[in-house]
């Protein structure tokens, strides 16, 4: 009779741990751009939502270029005035409680493109055409002390967080078709080149640990999706996928988001296996929770 009580209990206790396992990985969310607006879906596919709809008389906004706190905010640029002069917003992750943070830039060299909040919420980078090439820029969590930190005469694109909100890496132009992946601080000093290439490299990503780092290294018409440790050690490539897109790491570190070359917002476990496409889009981010 006491085992039979026992095993009850044990059973309990296993299907409370699965259910709330499983309502973890549910609040997980990919949040990325369906037909010009922000959308957020469940890594199983399920759960599909629009979180923007933005129309404005006589334009055709876009929202783009999705990032997320580890307190469940979403950063975002969108365009509401004229088409690319692009501004930064944070919402929370329901789509609520939308807040604009930068102001309405006077032409398109001033607009913050592919806007990254870190992870603490204390700041946004950006990339901007401002001091005639593309270069780094850093600003408080209000929107305001717009400070260049990539300072180079060379294009430097595509930041990043690392998950400690204490440094930045990004793409920087090393030659006519080449491009480093640099690590500095959040001032923009004590810069690493952590990994050379001579070919294009876009939207390298920290892992949500920080123990890796995840990049598209650009061929024809595709790219390849390319992981490395934090340190730019013991490169591979995990799979070709689409020439424009984002990477980002599941909250576990065990998975990774991405566009395939289908054009659809596709997930994958870190050894390749497990590939499933969910839903058309592009530039996906999975949420820290």
């Amino acid at each position: 009779m006491k085992k039979l009580v026992v095993l009850k209990y044990i059973t309990k206790v296993f299907l409370l741990v699965f259910t709330i396992q499983s309502y973890a990985q549910l609040k997980e969310k990919i949040i990325f751009t369906k037909n010009r607006e922000l959308h957020s879906i469940y890594s199983d596919g399920t759960g599909l939502k629009q979180l923007t709809d933005f129309k404005e008389p006589g334009h055709t906004p876009i929202s783009l270029s999705a990032s997320t706190t580890k307190e469940g905010k979403v950063a975002f640029i969108y365009d509401p005035v004229n088409h690319g002069y692009m501004s930064t917003y944070i919402m929370n992750t329901n789509g609520t409680d939308v807040k604009r943070i930068s102001k309405e830039p006077q032409n398109g060299s001033s607009s913050t493109w592919s806007t990254v909040v870190s992870p603490d919420g204390e700041y946004y980078v950006f990339e901007s055409t401002r001091s005639n090439n593309v270069e780094i820029y850093r600003m408080n969590a209000d929107g305001s002390n717009v400070v260049n930190i990539s300072k180079s005469r060379k294009d430097d694109a595509f930041p990043k967080w690392s998950p400690d909100s204490k440094y930045i890496i990004y793409s920087s132009k090393n030659s006519k078709n080449g491009w480093d992946i640099i690590r500095a601080d959040i001032n923009g000093n004590e810069k690493v080149v952590l990994i050379h290439s001579n070919s294009e490299v876009r939207n390298v990503a920290y892992s949500k640990d920080g123990k890796y780092i995840a990049y598209c290294l650009v061929k024809s018409n595709a790219s390849d999706l390319m992981m490395a440790n934090a340190d730019g050690s013991n490169i591979k490539k995990l799979r070709t996928i689409a020439e424009y897109t984002n990477v980002s790491f599941s909250p576990d570190n065990k998975s990774i988001t991405f566009v395939s070359k289908n054009q659809k917002i596709a997930v994958m476990n870190l050894n390749g296996s497990e590939f499933r496409e969910l839903v058309s889009g592009k530039r996906p981010v999975w949420s820290f929770k």
